[in-house]
């Protein structure tokens, strides 16, 4: 896993025209310049936010998952439209039962209210990409 301060992630540069202190002009971060911290306490799962808040609304996320990692099954209120940036990401769709895996460079829109689940697989921590319209949240499987 990546340190505290940095995602473990090739470079690569992003126009962001509301990162964090330019919010009325444009701004290119490095994935490696990105600050990040733990998902939750004790969580092995990194996240940098970039752009915005996910707390307060419309924000991109960076989240690291550990290579061999298998996240919580969960639906948010809001759907996210992501991108794989690093390693081999599996997305599933619980309801229908799909799952693919998403080496970088693929896109996956997962619907607001939708169960589904995430994992990395293979031997290097994966980055999807994320970003919401509305605040982040997380509503686990019952």
């Amino acid at each position: 896993m990546a340190s505290t301060k940095t995602l473990a992630a090739p470079v690569v540069a992003w126009s962001l025209g509301h990162a964090a202190g330019h919010k009325d002009s444009g701004s290119m971060i490095a994935l490696d310049e990105v600050e990040r911290a733990p998902a939750r306490p004790d969580s092995p799962v990194g996240i940098a936010v970039p752009a915005d808040d996910p707390a307060t609304g419309a924000h991109v996320r960076l989240v690291e998952l550990p290579a061999g990692y298998a996240a919580p099954d969960r639906a948010r209120t809001g759907g996210y439209r992501g991108v794989s940036l690093t390693g081999t990401w599996r997305h599933t769709f619980l309801e229908t039962g799909e799952s693919r895996e998403l080496p970088p460079g693929f896109y996956v829109f997962q619907p607001g209210g939708e169960m589904h689940g995430d994992a990395c697989v293979g031997d290097v921590n994966c980055v999807p990409m994320p970003s919401q319209s509305v605040a982040a949240d997380f509503i686990p499987r019952r």
